[in-house]
């Protein structure tokens, strides 16, 4: 029902807080130096599945095949669908700034200089959540599309009635919404009662055991900063129940490895701020460890079972990193990180990286250090939290 979809708190320093967090997420702490990415997207793509770190705004998902079937319309030849998409993909950049967006504009500062355009990043996700009945590549869709118009445009002029009775398809979901007729003249991120119904519908329906439906029914909690910290996380039922779970402990009990990366850094670099901030996140750490007692109870077998079934291709090395560090874990007293501890992280780097890892022999690239290399798993939350609160806002419109 419509009605239970609410939002804890919805005024507009908590939006621009989001996507701070967002940002955040989306820069240095996204890095996955010690070679954790193929758990965390196994986490990521069993609980908020479709979702990147690139994303910003839900209506983005509907921009772009609006883009791309407006490209096969108005393209002369084939030749010119992909300039033509470019072209629209910058106009939607200069429309969305003249209506008044700021928060989550791709491009909103390079403009017309913008590389890497929206259509890369959010193409995955229309077909994820069905908006898309294929999994070609862009430039196939545009080709698609445009034979598919060329194809309708000679069955509508066609004496035989029998050619008109099913068009060509353009590789998109029939029931998409249609475009509105000013998109390219001022456009918002606020998303229409139908456009935020087809998005929920195709997000429920192609994702269904995934967290979406219970997000969507519970509503966001946007205080929560890791989703096993919802506010209703208590009213989660099924097999998710133990996703979470393990999700949770993998990522507070590999925390503290990407902090002890980061000490390591900081005093390879002789930064006295940095060794002292995470000096304290060490603590920090350690207590969180011991207080929510996040390796005693954890059944392994069953999180690398998990883990496996649906990602055969972790590899074994990061299997034995990720154990051999737990047991370090759990073997550890309360104080500075083990000399064990600390040559493992060593070794896991250069084992990743070769000569280019910062805790060998490469100087330039510890002096490159910005001060921050990666942070705590989140599987993608703060994403989740911005996208479905833009469309949950637009059902409730």
């Amino acid at each position: 029902m419509v009605s239970q979809l609410a939002w804890l708190d919805h005024d507009e320093q908590q939006r621009r807080r989001v996507m701070r967090v967002i940002d955040q997420f989306r820069d240095e702490g996204t890095i996955d130096e010690l070679g954790l990415g193929s758990i965390r997207d196994t986490f990521a793509g069993l609980l908020l599945p479709g979702l990147s770190t690139l994303h910003t705004r839900a209506r983005y998902m509907l921009f772009i095949p609006w883009l791309v079937k407006a490209s096969a319309a108005e393209a002369q030849t084939s030749a010119k669908l992909a300039p033509l998409l470019r072209k629209k993909e910058y106009a939607l950049i200069d429309s969305l700034l003249a209506g008044g967006e700021t928060q989550g504009v791709i491009g909103g500062t390079a403009r017309n200089k913008l590389q890497r355009l929206p259509s890369g990043m959010f193409w995955s996700a229309t077909a994820h959540y069905g908006l898309r009945l294929h999994r070609k590549s862009i430039s196939s869709t545009l080709r698609l599309a445009y034979d598919a118009r060329r194809f309708n445009s000679r069955s509508d002029a066609s004496d035989d009635p029998g050619a008109r009775l099913d068009g060509a398809l353009d590789g998109f979901d029939p029931r998409l919404p249609e475009a509105p007729p000013a998109l390219l003249e001022s456009a918002t991120f606020t998303l229409s009662p139908h456009e935020a119904a087809y998005l929920r519908e195709r997000i429920c329906t192609t994702q269904d055991s995934s967290l979406f439906p219970w997000l969507f029914e519970l509503g966001i909690d946007e205080d929560a900063p890791f989703l096993w910290d919802h506010v209703g996380l208590s009213s989660l039922a099924g097999p998710l129940v133990e996703t979470v779970d393990h999700g949770r402990r993998f990522s507070i009990a590999m925390h503290g490895a990407t902090i002890l990366y980061n000490l390591l850094l900081a005093r390879a670099k002789s930064d006295d701020e940095r060794i002292d901030t995470y000096s304290g996140s060490w603590d920090d750490w350690e207590a969180e460890i011991g207080s929510k007692d996040i390796l005693g109870p954890w059944d392994l077998e069953a999180f690398w079972r998990l883990v496996h079934h649906n990602n055969p291709r972790v590899a074994p090395t990061t299997v034995t990193f990720v154990n051999t560090w737990l047991s370090e874990v759990s073997a550890s007293r309360a104080g500075a990180a083990s000399a064990s501890a600390q040559n493992l992280i060593r070794t896991r780097e250069i084992q990743l990286k070769g000569h280019r890892a910062r805790l060998g022999t490469n100087v330039a690239g510890v002096n490159s250090w910005l001060g921050q290399s990666g942070s705590q798993l989140s599987y993608n939350w703060p994403v989740a939290v911005r996208i479905l609160r833009d469309i949950i806002d637009g059902c409730e419109n």
